[in-house]
């Protein structure tokens, strides 16, 4: 498989898959979460990813335990999981519930400018000037978004909450991989190895969806709308689809393209393709404001990302 490191495409082409595999389960997860609480569906679609990757690893002869790496490194690989995995996608669907597709994907723009703060913090970065005026177009992004009068699609105070909530999502989430920024920066000349940190960051967040869901006193009551096949097709397709070929591809595509801002740019062709979805699938409205909110946040990861 390594052959295909050599293309100077292939971190790129990698990325805008994981953009556009992830658009789609988004669209979907948010469908099933009319039905199913979203620990349910973190849990479910953990679950169903970790079962891809074990069948792909005796498929393809990849190890399951990889043994090149620093004791520290499998324990930030395991934080990055437990957090990006685990606490960062419960709050994203959750989020995902409340405030729909096209406002979770503007507010997912704020990722690039957290990425970079944190960044400064463990890897020793520094923002320039014009990276911190990104900083701030992309808060005013989220400032209009948080001001649209809305009223009759959404209450201000579930819509306030669930940008919070998707916030703090989203820092959690960016935390967790600049974590391990270094570690993929070591295995970049590796498929299988990039495939297995991606394998190894989610069986943390598995485990830890699975204590909770467990010691959920209603737990079997949360699993009867899985009597509804389509229900369940949902999730299946969406757990393969984001959590299985998404992070695979986002993960392999973030190691192998030199330049991050690169990456952090065709990461959010997503904005794009979520917001168009949720319109065509999910009738969901697509106002001026949004539109508006969209570019100036899109023109502020630019800023961020390009100097």
């Amino acid at each position: 498989m390594n052959y295909l490191i050599d293309s100077p495409y292939f971190g790129i082409i990698s990325a805008l898959l994981a953009a556009f595999c992830w658009s789609i389960a988004v669209i979907i997860f948010k469908s099933a979460s009319n039905f199913l609480s979203p620990l349910l569906i973190v849990t479910l679609k953990n679950t169903i990813a970790v079962f891809c990757f074990i069948v792909m690893f005796i498929f393809f002869e990849i190890p399951l335990w990889y043994a090149n790496l620093d004791f520290i490194d499998y324990l930030k690989i395991i934080l990055s999981g437990i957090l990006g995995m685990g606490v960062s996608d419960l709050l994203f669907i959750h989020a995902l519930s409340k405030i729909g597709a096209n406002r979770v994907a503007i507010i997912n723009c704020f990722e690039p400018a957290v990425i970079c703060c944190f960044s400064i913090i463990i890897l020793g970065t520094y923002l320039t000037i014009l990276q911190f005026i990104g900083f701030l177009i992309v808060i005013i992004a989220l400032l209009i978004i948080s001001y649209e009068k809305d009223d009759s699609e959404i209450e201000k105070t579930v819509k306030h909450r669930g940008m919070l909530t998707q916030i703090l999502a989203v820092i959690l989430s960016s935390f967790g991989i600049v974590l391990i920024k270094p570690i993929l920066s070591k295995i970049n000349s590796s498929i299988a190895s990039q495939l297995w940190v991606t394998f190894f960051r989610l069986f943390p967040g598995f485990i830890f969806t699975w204590l909770i869901f467990l010691f959920q006193k209603n737990k079997l009551k949360l699993l009867l709308p899985l009597k509804n096949k389509s229900i369940a097709i949902k999730i299946i397709i969406s757990s393969g689809l984001g959590t299985f070929i998404a992070l695979s591809f986002w993960i392999i595509g973030y190691a192998n393209i030199q330049k991050p801002p690169i990456a952090s740019i065709i990461g959010q062709t997503s904005v794009l393709f979520i917001i168009l979805l949720s319109y065509l699938f999910l009738n969901e409205k697509i106002s001026k404001i949004r539109i508006i909110a969209m570019i100036i946040a899109l023109s502020g990861v630019l800023f961020i990302i390009l100097n």
